[in-house]
């Protein structure tokens, strides 16, 4: 009896593996199949061009940005990597910050763009070399001159003109640049030709700074002092302003026009 028992036991086992086993198969397959359906439906599939949405601030435009993504349509949502995207779109000079995010059901894809603002443009005699034209941004980076009606446009041309910029300028430009905002006197352009003779030109004419730009704040500060100049001096009589010594500042004149006689 014990053997007998043993061997229905044994008998139930199997048929309950059996039943198991058929039962994950078909489990596996219904999950697999139900997998390649939603792969191929409709609603994972970026086909159209406005379920990818771009925002900016204005200066970039819908179809310049589509244009660096580089990416072709129909294409699945989960190939569009946010990671690849950003990458992409980092590579471009104007480009400060992206965020991407994905959804699905529907799919749509959500781009943020954020570009940087020009604050300086770059200015040259002609014929200008293509690496010293365009605009700089409060960082130093360079952009490009094809953004000039864009600005134009969005009443967001500057008004700070760079004269004799070089790359190897970038890491002092932050600095010049907080200190000419900052300052109370207002300064038009920064001429940076002469390394040994760096020029500033404000509303009192041109400021010489010399060549240490660690100097500047304080010279700024000496050049606030003498705002009031034109009361003492024509503005026409002063050439320049020398400030390479903050602490004694010179001014350079004009000679003065020589009066005609007066005939009877």
């Amino acid at each position: 009896m014990d053997f007998r028992q043993r061997r229905q036991q044994m008998r139930r086992q199997q048929r309950y593996r059996l039943l198991l086993e058929v039962w994950q198969t078909l489990a596996t397959v219904g999950t697999t199949a139900g997998l390649a359906w939603l792969v191929q439906h409709p609603s994972w599939w970026v086909v159209r061009p406005e379920q990818v949405v771009i925002h900016t601030d204005g200066l970039l435009t819908e179809a310049r940005v589509r244009q660096w993504l580089q990416f072709d349509q129909p294409q699945p949502l989960w190939q569009l990597s946010p990671t690849v995207l950003t990458a992409r779109l980092q590579q471009q000079p104007v480009v400060a910050q992206v965020r991407v995010r994905r959804q699905a059901f529907p799919a749509r894809v959500d781009i943020w763009v954020q570009e940087r603002q020009p604050v300086a443009v770059l200015v040259c005699q002609p014929p200008c070399p293509p690496d010293q034209q365009g605009f700089l941004d409060v960082e130093g980076n360079r952009l490009g001159p094809e953004y000039a009606p864009v600005l134009r446009q969005l009443q967001r041309y500057p008004s700070l003109h760079v004269r004799g910029w070089h790359p190897t300028q970038k890491s002092l430009w932050p600095q010049v640049y907080r200190a000419i905002v900052t300052s109370p006197v207002r300064v038009r352009a920064i001429d940076w030709e002469q390394p040994g003779d760096i020029r500033l030109q404000t509303e009192l004419g041109w400021i010489r700074l010399g060549s240490d730009l660690q100097q500047l704040p304080a010279q700024l500060v000496a050049l606030d002092r003498l705002r009031h100049l034109p009361r003492q001096v024509p503005l026409q009589r002063i050439a320049a302003i020398d400030l390479s010594d903050p602490q004694a500042p010179l001014i350079e004149l004009r000679p003065e026009p020589l009066r005609r006689p007066v005939v009877n």
